[in-house]
């Protein structure tokens, strides 16, 4: 049985880097992808996430994560260990983020798997619609990280 695996990019365009996953799904769309792969745009996160795992037998959350790395650092998280603290890292959506996924466990409704794919953000505290050159040159690499977990 194919599995249907659901990407979502979760940041806010406005803040530079921190909308790198927003950015990630925007060159995912442009691709060819399997029929059982669905890429979403998840805004800034929240709850709301939940209902975009739906149905999904894996998804792959993207964001900006603060691991204390050098700008451009691509982390792959498994959610098990991030939710029980063995994994130390602050999304930029810390609050929502962690707190949607806790909700679903407890509920039930968090897919068999779900993995996070952060990068180390550079500029994250302005007002810019672009991100930075650091950033946007990992892009392609987070991609092919991504393709990896498909």
């Amino acid at each position: 049985m194919v599995k249907r695996t659901v990407i979502i990019g979760v940041g806010n365009l406005l803040l530079g880097d921190e909308g790198v996953g927003i950015h990630v799904v925007e060159e995912l769309n442009k691709r060819d992808l399997p029929a059982n792969v669905e890429v979403v745009d998840g805004g800034t996160g929240g709850v709301t996430l939940l209902n975009l795992m739906e149905g999904a037998d894996k998804v792959i959350i993207v964001d900006a994560i603060l691991g204390g790395c050098k700008p451009g650092e691509i982390y792959v998280l498994d959610v098990d260990r991030l939710m029980k603290g063995v994994v130390k890292f602050f999304s930029l959506h810390e609050m929502d983020l962690l707190s949607a996924l806790r909700i679903g466990k407890e509920l039930g409704k968090l897919p068999l798997e779900l993995v996070v794919v952060g990068v180390e953000p550079k500029n994250y505290k302005e007002h810019s619609m672009d991100l930075s050159p650091e950033i946007k040159a990992v892009v392609p690499k987070v991609i092919d990280v991504i393709f990896g977990l498909v």
